[in-house]
């Protein structure tokens, strides 16, 4: 396959994407179009991914977690759903297939199928990299399983980190993709070799992005600034959160190396010092809470940047990168440009003489998600 970015790791996510079976893809697609309510279940970035490639579907979606959900757990909302919906799907996306609270969802849910005879109400569908893991074989008997692939190999060294991504990016990434476009191809009533071909097309336009913006003076201005004894706060509203989500995760593997923290902003994120860096991500670059968020931290001495989809307030008050794309394609283009900044501080860091142990990158890459 032809290389389509700088980055080895966003090549094998696209060799991976490239390679989910065509019928997997259609199953999967026939029973999310044919559900009226989606529940999604995930940890981690897995759930990042997938409420970002889900958000703004023309479906009914509901969290276990959110106050309105009919009952304290899945089961007992059951009886309600049943009577709202004639068609509900669990959607979970979970690369090692044995992720704990999607899980416990699916088993929960999958008995309650057994007992009632196989109750054509509600179906299970599954991403992971692992067919034959227990969320893989409840999504093969109760509804459907698509495989995608993870990492080949797991980083255990600052070279193999820099070629690998941190943590599980190669799958992450990859399902991001494929929700964003199982979703476009039901508000759009495309079919599945739509799906397909778009992914592939979506992918290419993620490795042109990056390598347009990676190297830019903004982003290595970032990247010099976290790599420096402080603080980093990421930032956003709605699915720019999610996207600032998936990054803070990564990124706090490295800083927490170093002593150091990164926070998701908001009532959790510790009030800003001089020398820190908050980064926000919004396609409007107009939210209110997040400009007031970048006013209070250049108050303090920190160093502000943003990501954003327009010229805008936030872009002309931060060091700024505004990637021309409709709102639709905003989110997941950002997740994907913001996928080498961990990368780009372990480079930088290693340059400095610091190096990541083995033993601790080893810790990191035994994370299941």
């Amino acid at each position: 396959m032809e290389e389509i970015c700088k980055f080895p790791y966003i090549n094998e996510t696209a060799e991976n994407v490239q390679s989910i079976s065509e019928e997997e893809v259609r199953s999967l697609l026939d029973n999310l179009r044919g559900a009226e309510c989606l529940i999604l279940a995930a940890e981690g970035r897995s759930k990042a991914a997938l409420h970002i490639g889900i958000g703004q579907i023309k479906r009914e979606v509901k969290l276990v977690e959110d106050l309105d959900f009919p009952g304290r757990n899945l089961l007992e909302a059951v009886p309600v759903l049943k009577k709202r919906y004639d068609k509900i799907a669990l959607v979970i996306n979970s690369s090692s297939g044995k992720t704990t609270t999607p899980k416990e969802t699916a088993k929960e849910l999958a008995g309650y199928i057994n007992k009632r005879d196989h109750d054509k109400q509600f179906s299970i569908d599954v991403v992971t990299s692992r067919s034959y893991s227990s969320i893989g074989r409840i999504g093969k008997k109760y509804g459907t399983m698509l495989k995608l692939g993870g990492p080949k190999y797991k980083a255990k060294t600052t070279d193999w980190v820099i070629k690998q991504g941190i943590m599980n990016d190669v799958y992450e990434l990859g399902s991001l993709v494929l929700f964003q476009k199982i979703k476009e191809a039901i508000n759009e009533d495309r079919d599945h070799q739509w799906v397909i071909k778009e992914m592939n097309k979506e992918m290419e336009t993620a490795g042109r992005t990056i390598d347009r913006y990676v190297d830019s003076a903004v982003y290595q201005s970032a990247v010099e600034k976290m790599s420096t004894r402080s603080h980093a706060t990421l930032g956003g509203r709605g699915p720019a959160k999610n996207v600032a989500e998936m990054t803070v995760i990564r990124l706090q593997h490295v800083k927490r190396a170093m002593g150091d923290q990164a926070y998701l902003s908001g009532e959790l994120a510790p009030k800003p010092r001089h020398g820190d860096s908050l980064l926000l991500v919004s396609w409007s670059g107009e939210d209110k809470p997040l400009l007031a968020w970048r006013r209070e931290y250049a108050a303090s001495g920190a160093d502000t940047f943003s990501i954003v989809g327009n010229k805008s307030p936030l872009s002309e008050a931060t060091d700024s990168i505004v990637i021309e794309s409709p709102a639709s394609q905003f989110y997941l283009q950002a997740a994907f440009l913001l996928s080498p900044l961990p990368l780009l501080l372990v480079s930088k860091l290693k340059k400095y003489g610091f190096t990541l142990p083995p033993e601790i990158m080893g810790w990191y890459h035994s994370s299941t998600e």
